[in-house]
């Protein structure tokens, strides 16, 4: 478009430009034929996982980074203001207002994006599964893609994806030696056996991380294709650390203060404390 802040998303390398480019969008909404640059901030309950763990995965892995550790039983959230401004970004330029997001489900924000109605999500490698499957869906493969997201850290010019995960495969202790042995069994067979590796690669799209599956037992879906793109592009990866995040009452108390952060019933400042506050308290907790 004529008068486009940038003519590229290779010039977007920092929370500046993306804050100028997003808000240009914003404002020619119409013309662009969205409803808003952003899907909307699911923050329905039990929903609200992208925010307050995926998301809050980056200020946290700045701090830690700057303190040189892997985990912390204080956290200072000295990266507060950057979470602030990538999720104000979010919920002041979407397709719908900051007061209706509590009652907004990861489904709909993926269907807004699968259907047009905007130009960004913030999701992982998984969501291509989830705008395919959107009925009268106008994304093609060839145009999802990803970028970094940028808050103004330090550096960020180099930054690449959030890359990492929260699950593991775990054998029960308690249950028989038979029963363990058929598990590791059939573990083995998924990342060892043709078939196995055939099926965690095409039918469940899995990036594998084992020494087994070769260059050529990749997932071929677009957002998979880009991921891969990024980790052997130079870029550094943000880790993910949200698996030393203290419980899930830290990370529910902390999706609830966002959400009346969006209602306008509490301060950025009263939801900064309670991060601080609930993660000292959980951690003490979980300590004992």
């Amino acid at each position: 478009m004529d008068g486009a802040v940038a003519k590229s998303v290779d010039e977007i390398n920092s929370f500046d430009t993306l804050k100028a480019v997003v808000e240009d969008m914003q404002a020619k909404k119409d013309d662009l034929g969205i409803d808003g640059v952003f899907a909307s901030t699911s923050l329905l309950p039990g929903e609200d996982w992208r925010w307050q763990t995926h998301l809050a995965n980056i200020p946290v892995y700045y701090e830690l980074k700057d303190k040189g550790v892997s985990d912390t039983a204080e956290l200072e959230f000295t990266y507060g203001e950057n979470f602030k401004n990538i999720f104000d970004l979010y919920i002041n330029n979407s397709t719908c207002a900051p007061t209706l997001l509590g009652s907004k489900s990861v489904t709909d924000s993926m269907a807004e994006f699968a259907l047009g109605q905007c130009a960004m999500v913030q999701n992982g490698n998984w969501g291509w599964g989830q705008i395919s499957g959107v009925e009268g869906n106008v994304v093609a493969e060839e145009n999802v893609k990803f970028m970094p997201i940028y808050v103004g850290a330090p550096g960020e010019a180099n930054q690449g994806l959030c890359t990492g995960t929260e699950n593991f495969w775990c054998v029960n202790s308690q249950t028989s030696e038979a029963n363990q042995k058929a598990t590791l069994d059939f573990v083995n067979w998924m990342i060892s056996s043709d078939a196995g590796k055939d099926y965690m690669v095409n039918a469940l799209g899995n990036a594998a991380p084992f020494s087994t599956f070769g260059d050529d037992e990749k997932p071929q879906d677009p957002l998979a294709k880009e991921m891969y793109a990024y980790m052997e592009g130079g870029k550094t990866a943000v880790s993910w650390n949200f698996t030393i995040f203290p419980s899930q009452d830290f990370k529910d108390d902390f999706g609830a203060a966002l959400l009346e952060y969006c209602n306008g019933n509490m301060t950025w400042e009263d939801v900064a404390d309670t991060v601080v506050t609930r993660w000292a308290e959980e951690k003490a907790a979980t300590a004992q």
